[in-house]
């Protein structure tokens, strides 16, 4: 089982909403990758790319969340690449999306899975994992404008945005 909360976030919004999960429920950022056989923690969530089909230059997310201490972080090897990699499996919280190009805001999201795969069973992640990611979502929610026209919660400056001829990209 799982769980998602999606949204229309502006870098300003991310930014924003970070610094309140930050004092009101506690995190950290955690790069998807890693060198070494340990999580590298991240400044910031974002990266850039370029789209190969319009050129277009993308801020974007791709990280995970995760418990401010004690979270089980597992890794696994990427022999060709060299590098470790989170498993999702672990007490984390992905939040990808949000790609901006100053015309076009993807949607983006929180995911995590309550469970975990341990031989052949399924079995709950700790409590205090599905406690904290539970306080995560609410809080989020909480800071967030409900749409339901576009299932979705909007950051302020996404809304803002929008109304002043920016585009939200609709699945």
């Amino acid at each position: 089982m799982s769980k998602q909360c999606r949204f229309y976030l502006l870098p300003s919004d991310v930014e924003r909403l970070l610094a309140e999960l930050r004092s009101q429920v506690g995190l950290k950022l955690i790069s998807r990758r890693s060198p070494v056989l340990k999580p590298t923690e991240l400044e910031s969530p974002f990266s850039e790319y370029v789209s190969q089909a319009t050129k277009a230059k993308f801020l974007h997310v791709n990280c995970f969340l995760t418990p401010p201490t004690e979270a089980e972080i597992k890794m696994h090897h990427l022999t060709k690449q060299e590098q470790w990699a989170v498993a999702e499996s672990s007490e984390v919280v992905e939040f990808s999306g949000c790609d901006y190009d100053g015309k076009t805001l993807s949607i983006g999201r929180f995911y995590f899975q309550n469970d975990q795969l341990i031989g052949d069973a399924l079995w709950p992640k700790r409590d205090e994992f599905l406690q904290w990611a539970d306080g995560l979502f609410q809080t989020t929610k909480r800071l967030l404008e409900r749409s339901r026209t576009l299932n979705a919660y909007i950051g302020k400056d996404a809304a803002a945005w929008e109304r002043n001829g920016g585009r939200f990209q609709v699945l």
